[in-house]
């Protein structure tokens, strides 16, 4: 594990940090001021959401952090690995027509994908 000797300082740094590489991914796919306002509050909305959950079930003080690290970073990579299918997404909102419709091959594909990567991430940090 690299983050072996990480205290919760380190923690807290690599949760912001990886908070604001995911609002970065997110700002790609957001065509409208109030898209790109929303996509900046996605990493809030996601650090509320753990940190609320892990409360619940009274994980350690490390633990929420961890997680929420693991799942912004993991969902930043996926919007690096599916960037060519997003970009031409984006385009087509772009130039006035509708996105095309996902797949449940497509969806599987992404959670799939979604999860590997995460569980890489578990395996790293």
């Amino acid at each position: 594990m690299l983050t072996s000797s990480f205290s919760t300082l380190h923690w807290w740094t690599a949760a912001a940090l990886s908070g604001v590489v995911l609002a970065a991914a997110a700002q790609f796919l957001a065509t409208t001021t109030k898209g790109r306002l929303l996509a900046a509050l996605l990493p809030l909305v996601g650090a509320v959401s753990v940190i609320l959950n892990s409360a619940a079930r009274g994980y350690e003080e490390k633990a929420p952090l961890v997680l929420y690290t693991a799942t912004a970073l993991g969902l930043s990579l996926c919007r690096v690995v599916f960037s060519k299918y997003l970009r031409r997404q984006r385009e087509l909102v772009r130039s006035g027509k509708s996105m095309e419709q996902v797949t449940g091959k497509q969806t599987a594909l992404f959670l799939l994908t979604f999860a590997v990567i995460v569980l890489a991430l578990a395996i790293l940090l």
